[in-house]
């Protein structure tokens, strides 16, 4: 039996990236010239901490760093205005509603426009346009966006403060043999203004 019961606004808002980057933030070379490390009997595990470095750096900026495809899920749409997790945005792919057999209905992107430069970034409906409704008995999940944000698909863009706490990083998590959770204080003083505050997630 379907609830009557409003959803509650604090309702299940989920994502994952579902398209990888294709490349890391820094290269091989890269970390091995920061880190002074000759020869190539590490490169395995090098290139391993790089991309287990990008992932937890990605989490603790709330960014994305490299182009990658993100899949959001919410249960009720939010308002006219819907912030997009993971900035830089890049733009967004589709809009769609699901009923409870996972078919999509596609939401018209003319109905809507993207604000590339807010962080986090924006999607807007258009004043004329309506937003979007679920009709179906779908109560979980019912609306999809899948959207690409990152700073491009090339290191151009990645400011450089990010780029270097990655290596800083990489090399700690070498010389202790174990990647933290967190980057070190030292590595968390550098990177601090391009954490995304959990505030900036109001609408």
């Amino acid at each position: 039996m379907i609830s009557n019961t409003p959803l509650s606004k604090k309702a299940n808002r989920v994502w994952s990236t579902t398209t990888a980057p294709a490349i890391e933030p820094v290269t091989l070379e890269e970390v091995k010239l920061f880190g002074r490390i000759d020869g190539t009997e590490e490169d395995d595990l090098l290139t391993s901490l790089i991309i287990s470095v990008r992932e937890n750096m990605e989490l603790y900026l709330r960014r994305s760093l490299i182009e990658q495809t993100i899949t959001m899920y919410m249960d009720y749409w939010p308002g006219n205005v819907v912030q997009l997790p993971r900035p830089p945005l890049i733009s967004i792919t589709s809009v769609s509603l699901l009923d409870e057999s996972d078919v999509e209905t596609d939401y018209d992107s003319d109905n809507y426009y993207t604000m590339l430069t807010a962080v986090p970034g924006e999607l807007i409906i258009k004043s004329d346009a309506s937003i979007p409704t679920n009709t179906s008995n779908r109560e979980r999940g019912g609306y999809k966006i899948i959207f690409k944000a990152g700073y491009g698909d090339t290191t151009n863009n990645i400011p450089s403060p990010i780029r270097n706490g990655i290596k800083e990083w990489v090399i700690d998590a070498y010389e202790n043999r174990v990647v933290s959770d967190l980057p070190s204080d030292r590595i968390m003083r550098k990177l601090s203004p391009f954490r995304v505050n959990l505030y900036a997630f109001s609408r």
